[in-house]
């Protein structure tokens, strides 16, 4: 299952078809944001620094794009279906509670950090900013293109944001991106809803101007026949366990390594 499959596939539906390049994308995504995980947990290990070069190339566009293929897979999955009023509110319940499940995997991997890095903890981290950007989205999808707009305003507030100074910052501050000019040293994983809920917006906006209903507004080579294609395309349709299970395995693994050596 993928984040994508939370969001909006039903198991065993043959009335929707995968887009294959939201599939890729987010595979690639996922793909680089391990990269950038074994690099930290190098450094993280006194095996070998980080390179600058590594960081900056890696840190912000990859999640970036993969915050904003969570709002084209929204609304690409909801321009599918042809609801009446009743289904319509039934949809939206069942996008919230998707956000929720989503949350709440951020939550464990929270209780998990504490534990294994206590001095820098996940307090707001990427599945916390996805799960409730889900929920958040239920409110912006009848909005479409105008999302544009929207995404605009949550960026400003951002800027606005970073000119607050704030010394004891709730979990509300927190979760919102308002935080203590040092905070940054005290966790590993931090995604506040502002700005990156941003993102999704301008996610949805995209994906509203690239699809219509089942069809796709462009043309995609067949890529069924690149075998790394094929490769990346099932990373992206299993983005959530990969996401979940490989920090803990190369982790375990480079600690090993150095209990070894």
């Amino acid at each position: 299952m993928s984040i994508v499959d939370l969001i909006w596939i039903r198991k065993g539906s043959n009335k929707s078809k995968r887009f294959v390049e939201l599939d890729l994308i987010r595979g690639v995504a996922i793909f680089l944001m391990i990269v950038d995980h074994i690099f930290w947990d190098l450094e993280y290990f006194n095996i070998m620094p980080m390179s600058p070069t590594v960081s900056y190339v890696l840190q912000r566009p990859v999640p970036i794009m993969f915050f904003i293929i969570v709002g084209i897979s929204i609304i690409a999955g909801r321009k599918k279906k042809q609801l009446n009023p009743d289904q319509e509110k039934k949809y939206y319940e069942n996008l919230i509670i998707r956000g929720l499940k989503i949350f709440n995997f951020g939550m464990f991997l929270t209780i998990v950090s504490f534990f294994a890095v206590p001095e820098r903890p996940v307090f707001f981290g990427v599945l916390h900013c996805i799960g409730i950007s889900i929920v958040l989205s239920a409110l912006f999808l009848k909005y479409r293109v105008y999302n544009f707009i929207f995404s605009g305003v949550v960026f400003s507030t951002s800027l606005l944001f970073s000119l607050i100074q704030i010394n004891n910052a709730s979990i509300i501050h927190l979760a919102i991106g308002v935080f203590p000019d040092n905070f940054l040293m005290h966790t590993i994983d931090y995604f506040p809803i502002i700005p990156w809920f941003g993102f999704v917006l301008l996610g949805i906006a995209i994906g509203d101007c690239l699809y219509c209903g089942n069809k796709r507004r462009f043309k995609v080579p067949d890529f069924s026949k690149y075998k790394p294609a094929k490769f990346f395309s099932w990373v992206g349709q299993h983005s959530l366990e990969i996401y979940l299970l490989h920090q803990p395995v190369i982790a375990g693994f480079l600690f090993l390594f150095v209990r070894a050596i």
